[in-house]
């Protein structure tokens, strides 16, 4: 084997993005100088996105069990299993795809789909939903416009090829993003076989097969691209920005399932970052076992160098380790499906990853060296010197004009524009599981079975804003508003899943934003009983000066992924009102906020057992939870998804300034309709406040007191100012 670098060490150490100290460790990992290609292997391993380097201390700090939640497979694994009863389990995770997306928008968003979809396939479950969180610049600037409709674009090519539903999701824009979106992509599946395939390989002598689509120059250092951040050179970065093909993606999952279902798979791995050369040690270092791979065995698109076939990130392909004997018969279960099947290895008792090329050995490396013992970093954080309150209103007179106004500007602003221009590019309905589609209700929800009427609600959910001005609520607020838009369903909160989207960690302040939203996110869970089962990280996010120099950080963003379940999908909530002459509430106390609302833990889990339990007993027939814009916007919202209106009659405390009554923003509340004739109740740490009725005319009526109208405005002109005309 060749241990002579070709390439001058500085030169190779800048290229896989390796510091000295980093190299020095690798030499002591394993007893010697590593060749060209080992050195590139450590590189993308040893990148943020592969090992979290500068996170792993803060992410062993979440909660990995509940008193509720039945955990099948967690941190660690592909994605998180949760048992939901009745031989119902459920995987999920999110992830990103933020650097690709920056630079090539279709193709980036599209492979971040299929990549999150095969990190729910690995298991053995079958993918049922997609949900994706966006954030982009203004839709006003033209380049912003053009990597978010083609994102869009990406993700809808991806899920309706595939025959799998977009249910949900979110858009945010803000400049921050303007050349550094975010593509947040979640899939959630249903287990199709008896137990969690795992990866971790097993078996001394079993033969490692390779299947799916043939091995390109796509992709090659995406695990390294994505770790680090953009400048002015970043387009020259575009082959390293895979490329999806979502009919061979179909074809995978349907084989994959087959050849799960035989039990003859005893680990499976997909092939997403860093490509074979993630897969093959990620499997061995689990197992504790060696790997022997044979890269000439390998399906290619052309001749390819050893690190090629070792870097590149094409896409719709998986590593399996097959029962010895039984290879021949999964090998042809994929060949049905059209797609190529090879044995490329076996498992070796060595303990190394060894690979060969045209009968030479070119790499032998303990796994754990690539994978367990990467550098850790403990990060210095400190607190911004000063904080901006970019959420500040001055109060509002008793203007009927200028209400009115105000409410119609929320509605046509970036924030409060409808979404419908973009969910109606996705199929919500393909495999006719959708129980609530996008826009319906405050979360998706999805039937998990046709034998049971058990209901799986699953959301995004993150306000950057907030974080912003206090990384440690704002973050304890997405997940309380994520649990939130469950309850309003009807739903409980199980389990989470999350993106953590920050900027250089290696910038004290920056750093400091990312330590303090994972403290709220633990806070938050810790307070709900929720476990964190998977999740990603993406750091190094910033946006550019026009001659791409860096200019800052974006928004911090945690998304919060989340699933919940109703046990009779049958007593769901939705947003529309019901029925003409139904009662509207307020549930829930409005405050005077001056800049990140505050949270009060008790009165946010009330709120949620309290729209649990009327929703199943049947007194709530419907349910929005107040949010970005409030009271009146929560109102217009569900004036605009019914055939009815409202008619609201307001009475302002003395010390409740208008605005704060009106588009306050305070936490843990939400407006519900009964029956004209019953009354809700208030609980401990919980007030109810009966605030009007459905009316049959199509308008949103708002009085303050008994007389003073200060809205009068129909469904028409609501509609008209929040359509898109994108």
């Amino acid at each position: 084997m060749n241990l002579i670098l070709n390439t001058p060490l500085t030169e190779l150490l800048a290229k896989h993005k390796i510091t000295e100290s980093e190299y020095e460790l690798i030499i002591n990992l394993i007893g010697r100088h590593p060749n060209e290609v080992e050195l590139a292997m450590f590189g993308v391993m040893w990148s943020e996105h592969c090992a979290y380097k500068n996170s792993k201390p803060l992410l062993k700090q979440f909660p990995a069990s509940s008193s509720k939640t039945k955990i099948l497979a967690g941190q660690g694994e592909n994605a998180g299993i949760i048992d939901c009863g009745d031989g119902l389990r459920v995987a999920f995770k999110i992830e990103s795809h933020n650097r690709p997306t920056a630079i090539e928008p279709f193709q980036g968003a599209t492979t971040g789909v299929g990549g999150i979809l095969r990190d729910i396939l690995t298991l053995g479950a079958r993918p049922i939903a997609f949900l994706n969180s966006l954030h982009f610049g203004s839709t006003s600037d033209e380049h912003s416009y053009y990597l978010l409709t083609n994102a869009i674009s990406g993700i809808a090519h991806y899920g309706n090829c595939t025959g799998i539903p977009t249910v949900g999701g979110q858009l945010i824009c803000d400049e921050s993003y303007t050349t550094n979106p975010l593509v947040n992509a979640m899939c959630v599946g249903v287990l199709e076989t008896a137990e969690p395939i795992t990866s971790g390989a097993a078996g001394i002598g079993n033969p490692i097969l390779y299947v799916g689509s043939e091995t390109g120059r796509d992709g090659l250092g995406g695990a390294a691209f994505a770790s680090s951040g953009l400048n002015n050179k970043s387009t020259k970065n575009r082959p390293a920005v895979q490329v999806g093909d979502p009919f061979r993606g179909k074809l995978l999952i349907e084989a994959c399932l087959e050849a799960f279902k035989t039990g003859f798979v005893v680990a499976s791995q997909d092939m997403g970052a860093a490509g074979l050369t993630c897969a093959c040690s990620e499997m061995s270092a689990k197992g504790e076992v060696g790997i022997d791979l044979d890269l000439s065995r390998v399906p290619t698109r052309g001749k390819l160098e050893p690190f090629e076939y070792l870097l590149s990130e094409s896409q719709e392909r998986m590593l399996l380790v097959a029962e010895k004997g039984k290879e021949q018969t999964l090998i042809e279960i994929f060949e049905k499906w059209n797609l190529p099947a090879v044995v490329v290895g076996e498992v070796t008792n060595t303990g190394l990853v060894r690979i060969f090329h045209e009968g030479q050995k070119i790499v032998e490396l303990p796994p754990k060296a690539l994978t367990d013992q990467a550098p850790i970093y403990n990060r210095v954080a400190v607190a911004p010197k000063k904080q901006i309150n970019i959420l500040s209103e001055s109060d509002l007179p008793a203007d009927k004009e200028k209400i009115e106004r105000k409410l119609l500007d929320k509605l046509s602003s970036p924030e409060g524009l409808s979404r419908e221009w973009i969910y109606k590019q996705f199929d919500q309905q393909v495999q006719l599981n959708t129980l609530i589609s996008p826009g319906k209700g405050d979360s998706a929800m999805l039937k998990l079975s046709k034998n049971s009427l058990k209901g799986l609600a699953v959301v995004l959910d993150c306000n950057p804003f907030y974080v912003k001005i206090d990384p440690f609520l704002g973050a304890q607020i997405a997940v309380a508003e994520a649990a939130r838009n469950i309850a309003s369903t009807g739903a409980q909160a199980l389990a989470v899943t999350d993106n953590l989207n920050f900027g250089n960690p290696e910038e004290p302040e920056a750093f400091w934003y990312l330590q303090s939203a994972v403290k709220g996110i633990i806070e938050a869970c810790t307070q709900l009983d929720l476990p964190v089962v998977s999740g990603n990280v993406s750091l190094y996010n910033q946006f550019l000066k026009p001659d791409g120099t860096s200019k800052g950080e974006i928004l911090p963003t945690p998304v919060i992924g989340m699933i919940g379940l109703i046990e009779n999908y049958q007593m769901a909530l939705q947003i529309a009102f019901r029925e003409v002459g139904d009662t509207i509430w307020l549930v829930g106390e409005t405050f005077n906020e001056t800049d990140c609302p505050r949270l009060d833990w008790n009165k946010e889990k009330a709120l949620h057992s309290f729209l649990q339990e009327n929703a199943q007993n049947g007194s709530i027939r419907s349910c929005h939870d107040l949010s970005e814009g409030g009271l009146l916007m929560a109102l217009a919202e569900s004036v605009l998804i019914s055939d009815f209106g409202a008619e609201i009659n307001l009475e302002k405390p003395p010390d409740l300034k208008l605005y704060a009554l009106l588009f306050g923003e305070s936490q843990s509340r939400a407006i519900v309709t009964t029956a004209h004739n019953l009354e809700l109740k208030p609980i401990d740490n919980l007030k109810v406040y009966k605030i009007g009725s459905v009316i049959d005319e199509s308008k949103l009526k708002v009085c303050l007191g008994a007389e003073k109208e200060i809205i009068n405005l129909s469904k028409d002109l609501l509609k008209e100012m929040n359509s898109s005309n994108l």
